[in-house]
């Protein structure tokens, strides 16, 4: 054998060695790093009859979709992308960064859709969505619901579920823990292939919501990781959208069920991105701050 030839034979054992080890996910874990945000995209048709859907929609869009461009996140799950003619917008400006989307469900025969949207850096589908049996009020105008999505990153398998619960009426609320335990995340769950679950749950940690938190965790088989932040809250007054805000809450989650395999949620933050207007004034991109989950996947 020449010494052409054994160089040539130890370049290909080299290069199926590495695409082995490419193959191969960490044994460690691979970290994700997620997002959950409410950013308060509200339907803006009829908003010249309500002031509550006069939200500065069109303006904060570009803003929000140049933060998020900018951002180091692995997946976004968004909710309130509600209104029919920026959902598009925000689709088309996300899929720069984050390539792979699953766009917000609706219910046939409901007026909008779930709001709830997955955008991510690495492949993602649409696994199951159940649209909540009972809501109240605005939220029964909208496909409130469960989302589902697989994703696949560095060789390590793993789902994500996204929601919007209910606001007020804890009754309904308490119905719908229940129905994104039974008729989506169990029936969707597979030992060595860990559950991610966020999203907006109006429902606190503490304070009169404790039962109703704990209650939350056990519909549907989740546990919860510490809050790293000095002002530990997604909503407080001290949002340019919140300045009533009488007590500051933390109802924005991501929690997690490692089904066997050892992954984690290491760390939950708050994000807080606002913008400067030509007039000086400061202004939050929405009415929640989101929820950063910097988790380690593993198989």
């Amino acid at each position: 054998m020449t010494v052409r030839t054994t160089v040539a034979a130890v370049s290909v054992l080299l290069a199926v060695c590495a695409a082995s080890v490419a193959a191969e996910p960490a044994r460690d874990g691979v970290p994700v790093r997620m997002l959950t945000w409410n950013i308060q995209m509200l339907p803006t048709l009829v908003a010249a009859y309500s002031e509550d859907l006069q939200k500065m929609q069109e303006e904060r869009l570009p803003w929000i979709i140049e933060f998020l461009s900018k951002a180091d996140y692995d997946v976004v799950c968004l909710q309130e992308v509600l209104d029919p003619i920026l959902t598009p917008q925000i689709i088309d400006g996300m899929k720069k960064t984050y390539p792979y989307i699953v766009e917000p469900q609706k219910e046939p025969g409901v007026l909008l859709s779930s709001g709830v949207m997955f955008a991510a850096k690495f492949p993602i589908k649409l696994a199951a969505f159940a649209c909540y049996k009972n809501a109240a009020g605005d939220d029964a105008l909208a496909s409130k619901g469960c989302t589902l999505v697989e994703g696949e990153k560095d060789g390590v398998k793993f789902q994500m579920a996204g929601t919007h619960l209910q606001a007020g009426h804890h009754e309904i609320r308490s119905t719908q823990y229940i129905e994104m335990g039974e008729r989506v995340l169990r029936p969707n769950r597979h030992e060595g292939v860990p559950q991610f679950l966020m999203g907006d749950f109006n429902t606190g940690r503490d304070g009169e919501d404790r039962e109703r938190y704990a209650a939350l965790l056990k519909a549907t088989d989740m546990s919860d990781a510490p809050m790293d932040d000095p002002v530990p809250y997604s909503v407080d007054n001290t949002n340019s959208w919140k300045r009533h805000q009488e007590n500051p809450e933390l109802i924005d989650h991501v929690l997690f069920n490692p089904s066997g395999t050892g992954s984690i949620v290491k760390r939950l933050k708050i994000q807080r991105p606002r913008h400067t207007m030509d007039d000086g004034r400061v202004i939050d991109l929405a009415d929640h701050y989101g929820v950063i989950g910097e988790t380690v996947v593993k198989n």
